[in-house]
């Protein structure tokens, strides 16, 4: 019996909030995108005032529930918690693209109002058929078009430039790991080596021959390359011609001098 492993996969969908809903999530997206700039805007003016470094995924959204107390930011309560602790764990992804040698990414930008929106959500999630269910909701209405099998681990909800909703729906599924290998008999083992003046070679020593037409190509590109070549030969030899004589030769007509 072999074990099983788990695979995640991902579809999306589009989705058809009600008017109340769209402006529900309007408010979401608008609350998330404030979490991420002011938590980049933060980080920013720490560095270049008192030249400390701080961590979006620790420092940043540890001030989340004293903001949610405050008098002023008391209305990030209306959005949900996961989504907003996600943004400043994608800020902490920026940063770490940033300071990556190997990504090349430029310094993590501010997010506008009028580009793409998103929110993750991951706890008190639903997905049926023709609906989904994310916290603070109640079901959304949305067009699958095909059923994944497996468990519902996470909703990410999208609102492009043109204002349409969609939802990226993962799925983790339980799947049987294959065999291990057995043990080979090395005897039974033949190794390849692709050539240039054989297809290929065996470690025995068995030589197989390139195919007729790759044959033919060849001596076909050979033929049209010298032609070429002396094509251009003869022209510069025109153009020597040419210049001994002061002038330009059109067909037909003799040197004019100027």
């Amino acid at each position: 019996m072999h074990p099983w492993r788990a695979m995640r996969k991902a579809t999306n969908i589009r989705t058809y909030p009600t008017t109340e809903q769209a402006a529900f999530l309007n408010r979401q997206f608008g609350a998330v995108r404030f979490c991420y700039n002011t938590g980049l805007r933060i980080m920013s003016h720490r560095y270049q005032r008192h030249g400390q470094s701080l961590s979006a995924k620790h420092d940043i959204k540890k001030l989340l529930p004293v903001a949610k107390k405050s008098r002023k930011y008391g209305w990030l309560k209306e959005a949900d918690s996961m989504a907003l602790q996600q943004s400043c764990i994608n800020l902490d992804q920026a940063f770490q693209r940033f300071f990556d040698p190997k990504q090349k990414a430029g310094y993590p930008r501010f997010k506008s109002q009028r580009g793409k929106q998103s929110s993750y959500h991951c706890v008190g999630i639903q997905a049926d058929g023709n609906w989904i269910r994310v916290p603070k909701l109640g079901p959304i209405k949305a067009k699958v078009h095909r059923k994944v099998e497996g468990k519902l681990k996470s909703i990410t909800l999208t609102r492009t430039v043109t204002g349409k909703h969609y939802a990226s729906l993962l799925f983790e599924t339980e799947q049987a790991a294959p065999a291990p290998l057995k043990d080979v008999d090395a005897a039974g083992v033949v190794g390849l080596d692709m050539g240039l003046s054989h297809l290929a070679i065996d470690s025995t020593g068995h030589k197989t021959s390139n195919p007729r037409f790759l044959t033919q190509a060849a001596a076909n590109l050979r033929r049209k390359l010298n032609i070429k070549h002396q094509g251009m030969i003869h022209l510069k030899a025109e153009g020597l011609s040419v210049s001994a004589h002061g002038g330009s030769r059109k067909s037909g007509m003799s040197p004019v001098a100027a």
